[in-house]
């Protein structure tokens, strides 16, 4: 490791990466970018990247998933739905994520987000639905309302990145979205 990389702060490391990694993304393409030619770019070692991130996808991600973890042990642990879902995007910062919904054709990242999109929406819908059936509700209600849950918060993410996070507070947009849905909490 370079001696202008060594002692680096945990957050800024994991900044680094990110930052060298869209950037890349944004350059290459994403299906076309390496990990070491993120980790080239960002003066780390590739065990450096492995230690922030388990993949090239969780460098766009790691944000949202270490909400959506919490949000999903918050719902197991008998939190309410709706304080949930809301707390899940609460003071959600523009990050990777973001950038990567604005820029997805510019990356090729499209199908990818996709993708991953739906897989978060599952677990998020899984977690949910648990929630509501151990609340009482008949499973197959439960199912529904979550599935419409579940897409209300990620569609409320798209939503706000693509209008631009400054514009509007991502926290209205989820409210917005869950009304839009029709989904009772």
């Amino acid at each position: 490791m370079s001696a202008d990389t060594r002692g680096r702060p945990r957050a800024t490391s994991r900044e680094t990466i990110a930052e060298a990694a869209c950037e890349l993304f944004l350059e290459r393409g994403y299906a076309e970018t390496t990990v070491a030619e993120i980790t080239r770019r960002a003066g780390v070692s590739r065990s450096s990247f492995f230690n922030y991130f388990g993949s090239k996808a969780d460098v766009l991600w790691g944000g949202f998933d270490e909400r959506l973890d919490a949000a999903v042990t918050a719902l197991a642990s008998g939190h309410p739905v709706r304080d949930t879902l809301h707390a899940l995007v609460d003071r959600f910062a523009p990050d990777a994520l973001a950038l990567a919904i604005t820029n997805a054709d510019a990356m090729g990242i499209a199908a990818d987000l996709d993708d991953e999109r739906a897989l978060r929406t599952g677990r998020l819908a899984r977690a949910v639905s648990d929630r509501l059936a151990a609340d009482g509700a008949p499973r197959l209600d439960a199912d529904v309302r979550a599935g419409a849950a579940a897409a209300a918060v990620l569609a409320a993410v798209w939503a706000w990145a693509a209008a631009g996070p400054a514009r509007r507070e991502l926290g209205d947009l989820l409210a917005e979205a869950l009304a839009a849905a029709s989904v009772p909490l």
